[in-house]
């Protein structure tokens, strides 16, 4: 037997994964598909939500026990149900356990700084493939958002951008012509 879960972010319903997974398997195991599917890197805490038709979270299934989100030096709980023992971890929580309905939904929260959020709703239950290796990304449709923002390349304010033209500038006037003639050639045979 195989779940199909369907799962995307919640402000980009147009971004969608559909995930097969054993019921044996374990909420880490989603977890990991999950952060695969969006092309995520994994290192970040996150957090299952049984929750209902509503999306109204309930029991926290965490990736590790310090797994909470800090927010103006406060411990912020991401449910009202949710407290120092009332969750449990990942890795020892069949899913399984938490399929009470034939259209179970869990509210997935990773990388609490950003607060990434993506719906997961059973949609299907099948027969497994014995060719197949589960879990496994049956389905993509769109594209997933960037996990993080601090790349390669920072927008630069207004000032910033002044200083970086008039350091470029200075530096072509520097070089004039001939100069800047000598430093592509340079650039394009540089000797031993």
């Amino acid at each position: 037997m195989v779940y199909r879960f369907k799962v995307w972010f919640e402000d980009q319903e147009d971004v969608i994964r559909w995930i097969d997974i054993k019921p044996a398997h374990t909420m880490k195991q989603f977890h990991s598909i999950i952060q695969e599917a969006i092309g995520f890197d994994g290192k970040e805490n996150a957090s299952f939500f049984v929750s209902d038709d509503r999306w109204r979270r309930a029991k926290e299934i965490r990736l590790s026990k310090e797994n909470t989100a800090i927010g103006n030096g406060d411990v912020v709980y991401l449910t009202q149900y949710a407290g120092p023992n009332n969750y449990s971890l990942m890795d020892e929580t069949k899913i399984r356990d938490l399929v009470n309905d034939p259209h179970q939904r869990f509210v997935y929260v990773s990388d609490f700084s950003a607060l990434w959020t993506l719906y997961c709703e059973l949609i299907a239950i099948a027969e497994d493939d014995i060719r197949k290796i589960y879990p496994s990304i049956y389905r993509s449709e769109g594209k997933a958002p960037r996990q993080k923002e601090d790349g390669k390349f920072k927008l630069l304010d207004d000032d910033e951008f002044d200083a970086l033209a008039e350091k470029i500038l200075a530096a072509k006037n520097a070089f004039g012509f001939w100069g800047e003639q000598l430093h592509l050639a340079k650039q394009l045979w540089p000797s031993n």
